[in-house]
């Protein structure tokens, strides 16, 4: 029932960044999954990014991950719109019976732009090298958005930066020293 990483455990957890348009240029849906060992490295485990406005696609989505990695927390930041999609996806996390949390998150304005938001969440993580990629899926993408000044996306990046802030790591234990 639990993720290691060599001899440490992993608490996992996963955060959504929904789109609001289907237009070609669109953001993508990005669903990210990330693990933290006690020593408060975190590792990017796996990354869905997808196209949709149905929010049955997004629930699909997140129990398909959730199937997979067990977390119990997904954190999805809720304005306008996202909020009835939030509302929605915890009735279905409700009726399939999923041992899942989902937590709202509405960004303040004394939080800073969403760049500034991100850039607080992840910055100082890469500086110290407490990030980890795995090779392949949207990694690639992640890397994208992560080094370029204005990439065209910055879904992938924005759900692992909501997945950070909601991260929590376990407790030592005498095989995690």
């Amino acid at each position: 029932g639990y993720w290691y990483f060599k001899d440490k455990r992993l608490n996992v957890f996963a955060a959504v960044d929904f789109a609001f348009s289907m237009r070609k240029t669109a953001d993508y849906n990005a669903i990210v999954v990330i693990g933290v060992d006690s020593g408060g490295n975190i590792y990017v485990l796996d990354i869905d990014r997808f196209k949709s406005d149905r929010v049955i696609d997004y629930f699909k989505a997140i129990s398909s991950l959730h199937s997979k990695w067990k977390f119990n927390k997904l954190q999805a930041e809720i304005s306008v719109a996202q909020k009835v999609i939030v509302n929605e996806i915890k009735s279905y996390v409700k009726r399939d019976g999923l041992n899942l949390s989902v937590i709202e998150y509405r960004p303040s304005f004394k939080e800073g732009s969403k760049e500034e938001r991100i850039a607080v969440a992840l910055e100082h993580k890469y500086e110290d090298y407490k990030i980890w990629h795995f090779e392949g899926g949207h990694t690639a993408s992640l890397e994208e958005e992560l080094v370029l000044a204005r990439p065209s996306h910055d879904d992938i990046k924005d759900a692992l930066a909501s997945a950070v802030t909601i991260a929590v790591p376990p407790a030592k234990s005498m095989s995690s020293s």
